[in-house]
């Protein structure tokens, strides 16, 4: 009877250490870390220059019309309330040990090299230099290939995609609306429509994943990819990119349904 009750005290002990609640603290650190905070936090300005293009392909729309498009996506496309509900989906889903496992790396040097790395290579002025030097880059098959891996285990072209497909829905909406505010929405019609070119969006958007990986880890060594690997191999870091892809569907989803709203209501005005 002793022996159960301690063994019973163990296992208990271990439970509760294991899955204690995750700290705000510790979440808020991880997305910073992680560069994610900095990714979401610059997707209301995509949207604004996509908006941008759409106005200057489309003379219809008004400046007037185009101030309110403005407005409302600054009131619906709110980053703060995006990161909440992706935090809110890790804190339902991760325990403070996974949390910790996941800052390990992130806190590591090679860590913080590889992902300061990443985020100088999401310049507009990287990007023009990484697309100049694509060819000689894409030649070296062994980082070519460990990008590839890179790549199916972080879900990379999938988060990319996603985002390229969500906005693609929100000026669609913006557009739309502007343009016929008493007329519901449509968005399945035209998720159609992008659906249909999946399969050339996707090798187009792979492609330029890979070059990305190529050029933003081209300074740093295999040994070093290599450890990078075997995180992004982990099941918890897995785990991680997983539930940061599907509550940022989520979130996005939500926001683009608010500024089609919002807009329609101000537009009727």
């Amino acid at each position: 009877m002793i022996k159960y009750r301690y063994l019973m005290a163990i296992f208990l002990f271990i439970a509760s250490v294991s899955y204690a609640d995750v700290s705000d603290k510790s979440l808020d650190k991880l997305l910073s870390l992680s560069g994610l905070e900095s990714q979401i936090n610059q997707y209301p300005d995509l949207i604004k220059v996509g908006l941008n293009e759409a106005k200057q392909k489309d003379h219809a729309t008004s400046d007037t019309k185009y101030k309110l498009m403005l407005k409302s996506a600054e009131e619906s496309i709110v980053p703060s309330i995006i990161i909440n509900g992706m935090k809110a989906s890790l804190k339902s889903s991760l325990n403070e040990e996974e949390v910790k496992k996941l800052l390990f790396w992130y806190e590591s040097d090679l860590g913080k090299e590889i992902t300061r790395a990443e985020e100088n290579a999401a310049t507009p002025e990287a990007y023009q230099q990484m697309m100049q030097s694509a060819t000689s880059l894409l030649q070296n098959t062994q980082r070519v290939e460990l990008a590839n891996r890179f790549d199916t285990l972080s879900g990379s072209t999938d988060m990319t995609m996603r985002l390229q497909k969500y906005g693609s829905i929100a000026i669609y909406s913006a557009i739309m609306t502007a343009a016929q505010p008493n007329v519901p929405l449509n968005i399945a019609a035209y998720e159609a429509q992008l659906d249909a070119k999946d399969a050339q969006t996707r090798a187009e958007t792979k492609q330029v994943v890979i070059l990305s990986f190529v050029y933003a880890h081209q300074n740093i060594e295999i040994a070093k990819l290599k450890k990078y690997e075997a995180f992004l191999n982990d099941s918890t870091t897995i785990k991680f990119n997983k539930i940061i892809t599907d509550s940022m569907n989520k979130e996005l989803e939500s926001s683009i349904l608010k500024w089609a709203s919002i807009l329609a209501i101000l537009l009727t005005k």
